[in-house]
Parts: C-alpha cells; sequence; structure tokens
C-alpha cells in the first residue's frame, strides 16, 4: 500500500524541474536554467496530496484514521525528492553572483526568487492539506476523531516543511543575506571617514548636504532598495528571514563600528544618538515591509535590539568624569558593572568604547592589528549575524592592547600621557573577565 502511495506521490515529479535546453544561431544546443513548475503543475500536486490522505479517512478512502502518519510519512520522503530536484534547478551563482553593481538582482538570482517562491507554495500546501482534507469537507458539522486526524497529519508532516525551508535557505536565503550584509557593511563603514569628528559636523554630521543624518545619507536608500528589489519577490516566510539576518548583521556591524570611533566628542556622542534612532527607525520600516509578524524588538529574542537601544545609554556613561583621578580603578570598574545598560551590551562594545577615554599610547584594537576599522568588525560579526565567535578575539586583542600599553608608559618619558585617563587599562582588565563570565551564563 505505502509503495503504490508513493509512486502515486512522485509521478508528477518528473515533469517538474524539466531541463531547459535553447539552440544558438549554428543550431548548437546550449544548456539554460532549468523550467520550473507552473501553477498547473503545483495544482495538480496539491490535489494528489489531499487524495493520499483522504485514503485514512474511512468516509472517503474507507481506510482508518490511525493511517494518517502512514500516508503522512511518504509525503516527507517525496517532498525530499521534490527539495532535491528544486536544489538541482537553483543557479548555483553564489553570494557573489547575486546582485549588481547597482545592487539589483542578477538574472540567477532571479531564476532563484521564483525556485524560493515554487518551494513556499508547496509548504503553503502541506500547512492546509490536512485541514481541507479532514476538517472542511464536514463542515458545518465537527468530529473529534477527524480534527484529532488533522492534527496528527500537521505534526507528521513537519520534518516536510522544515526540509523545505533548510534547503531554501542553504541554496538561496543566506547566500542572498551574505552579499546583501557586504553591502551594508561597506556602507556603515564610511562613518569612519570623519563623520563624527568635531571639526567635520559643522554643517549636518559630517555630510555635505545639510540637514541630511549620516542614516539618510547612506542607508536608508540601502534598506529602500533591499525592500523593494528582493523582499517584495519573496514569499512571506522567506522575506521574513532575509529581513531579519539582514536586520540583526546591521545592528551588530553599526555598533560595533560606532564604539570604535576615536576620538569621540560630546558633540559627536549627540550626533551619534541621533544617528541611532534614525537607523532604528530605517530598521523598523524594513522589517515591517518584509510583512513579517515579527517586530524588530523580537528579531533573536530581543537580543540586537536590547543593545541598540542600550548602546545609547552607555554613549553617555560619565563614570570617569563624576570621579577624579585618585578614584581607584577597581571602583569606577564596580560602578561600570552596577550600571542597567551593561548586561544587553557585548564585552567588545563595552572595551572598545572605553578606547575613546584612554591616552593616546593604548592602542585602538584595529590599529594593534594593522587593520581597518570595518575589518576588524568583521572579526566580530559574521555575515550571517552570528557574534560569539567574536567576543572571545576582542578580548584576547584588548589583553594584548593593555600589554602593550603597559610597555610603552614604563618606557615614556611623560609624553603624551596628558590627554585620556590613565586608569582605562585597569578598567579593562577587570572588567574584561567579569563581562565574558556573565555572558556565558
Amino acid at each position: 500500500f505505502l509503495n503504490a502511495s508513493m509512486e502515486r506521490l512522485c509521478a508528477p515529479l518528473q515533469y517538474m524541474f524539466p531541463p531547459g535546453v535553447t539552440v544558438d544561431e549554428e543550431g548548437i544546443a546550449m544548456p539554460v536554467l532549468p523550467t520550473l513548475p507552473s501553477k498547473y503543475d503545483l495544482q495538480k500536486l496539491d490535489i494528489i496530496i489531499r487524495q493520499e490522505l483522504s485514503l485514512a479517512d474511512p468516509r472517503e478512502g474507507g481506510g482508518e484514521l490511525s493511517m494518517t502518519s502512514m500516508v503522512a510519512e511518504s509525503i516527507v520522503n517525496m517532498v525530499k525528492q521534490f527539495c532535491e530536484q528544486a536544489a538541482g534547478a537553483v543557479s548555483g551563482a553564489g553570494e557573489d553572483g547575486c546582485l549588481t553593481s547597482t545592487m539589483s538582482p542578477t538574472e540567477a538570482l532571479d531564476h532563484d526568487l521564483k525556485v524560493s517562491s515554487v518551494m513556499s507554495a508547496l509548504a503553503t500546501t502541506l500547512r492546509t492539506s490536512p485541514e481541507n482534507t479532514f476538517v472542511v469537507p464536514y463542515r458545518p458539522a465537527t468530529s473529534a476523531q477527524h480534527e484529532e486526524a488533522a492534527s496528527l497529519c500537521q505534526a507528521a508532516l513537519l520534518p516536510a516543511l522544515q526540509e523545505i525551508e533548510n534547503t531554501a535557505k542553504s541554496l538561496i536565503l543566506t547566500p542572498l543575506c551574505r552579499a546583501l550584509n557586504r553591502r551594508v557593511a561597506d556602507a556603515i563603514a564610511k562613518m569612519h571617514h570623519g563623520t563624527y569628528l568635531s571639526e567635520s559636523m559643522g554643517g549636518a554630521m559630517g555630510s555635505d548636504e545639510p540637514g541630511t543624518s549620516f542614516v539618510e545619507k547612506h542607508l536608508s536608500t540601502i534598506y529602500n532598495g533591499i525592500a523593494q528589489n528582493f523582499l517584495s519577490k519573496l514569499p512571506t516566510e522567506f522575506a521574513t528571514i532575509v529581513a531579519s539576518t539582514v536586520a540583526k548583521y546591521s545592528i551588530y556591524t553599526f555598533v560595533s563600528n560606532v564604539s570604535l570611533i576615536r576620538p569621540l566628542s560630546e558633540t559627536g556622542r549627540l550626533h551619534v544618538t541621533q544617528d541611532l534612532a534614525d537607523f532604528e527607525f530605517a530598521l523598523e520600516q524594513l522589517v515591517f515591509k518584509s510583512n513579517s509578524s515579527k517586530t524588530l524588538n523580537q528579531i533573536d529574542h530581543g537580543k540586537p535590539y536590547a543593545e541598540l537601544r542600550d548602546v545609547r545609554q552607555m554613549l553617555f556613561w560619565t563614570g570617569l568624569e563624576d570621579h577624579d583621578q585618585d578614584k581607584a580603578a577597581s571602583s569606577i570598574a564596580k560602578l561600570m558593572l552596577r550600571e542597567v545598560w551593561i548586561k544587553d551590551v557585548r564585552p567588545s562594545t563595552v572595551f572598545h568604547f572605553l578606547f575613546s577615554f584612554a591616552p593616546p599610547l593604548l592602542s585602538s584594537p584595529h590599529h594593534a592589528k594593522n587593520m581597518k576599522p570595518e575589518e576588524y568588525v568583521k572579526t566580530l560579526v559574521q555575515l550571517d549575524g552570528s557574534i560569539d565567535d567574536g567576543e572571545a578575539n576582542a578580548w584576547m586583542i584588548t589583553m594584548a592592547c593593555c600589554d602593550s600599553y603597559q610597555q610603552r608608559e614604563s618606557a615614556s618619558s611623560g609624553a603624551g600621557q596628558q590627554q585620556g585617563d590613565r586608569r582605562v587599562p585597569s578598567i579593562l582588565m577587570m572588567l574584561g573577565p567579569e563581562l565574558l563570565r556573565r555572558r556565558r551564563h
């Protein structure tokens, strides 16, 4: 019975992704991207899935409702074969072949986005088939047995839905997100071109256009383009994944770049705070345009959003200014650990922020590694938005900077020590282990 059911389910698959062939002017066959299933093909597959499920309905197929899970298992196996064929139909352009120079989708990516729509259509069929098979035909009457059968069927089909999502993410969405995040990182890195230096903020935050913030000038256009060129072409569940990944990466990258700005004057902090507000609004619009049921503060359990909000408080921390040079570094470190914002901000962000108060002899982490700020940030935040690996690396580099400072200070004759707070290296060495311990737990 199950073998016959499997044959019926898989029969339409041979027509789903036929290889595309075209002929050039000399009559020589040239391979092109595979032809994608039509709406008729997908509707036919939908009908076959429901027909097979109905075999477990005593009133329709003469079977037993206990057969639901067995039939669903055959559907899961069919979906795995479908995903294998879909994987072969993807262009394989990768993250390097996703975008044009104007940040528009390439022809290969347009094809892949259509493949994702096909996979989403099958996922929709799997979500609706249990209820359409066991519940809808008998309405307005209700049956506890049919409700239970629909529920069991939905649970049994979850592996198929997960297979579709994993295939779409690995072959289409992840390369797209990485390509988009590269462009976003390049735009954010422009803040290191003197944007927040006091002498360059005579007009509006260092921009050439008066009244235009850094976010409005360099980032808003990118996010609007992502929404228009990519999110609008993706099914809602996949658009949500792309928008969430880009938003998460953008927050961590923006905050990490801001924390590396040195020196950061009082005026510079005010401008950064305003840009953080504009940045939050731009990302909220991006997530909203993906038609996601999530909001910005729900992405990744709210951790990126919490850091974005608390960094504004961190920027105006005055622990060093409120206490004279006689105040011990250990006391200031303890006071900082009691700040309400410290729990939601990554340790690396706190470390780099403290460098802005330090003497010039204490080299910034990216200078110590002979890297540009944006290159250093890429070691902290991966293109998929993951950050855990970067925190331990940031602490190792911070310790190396503090060790080098101690050697330079002991070798110097006092020159260059008039600026900055000499307690910062000691505070960093006391804060680091405790912040990392808290993050682990």
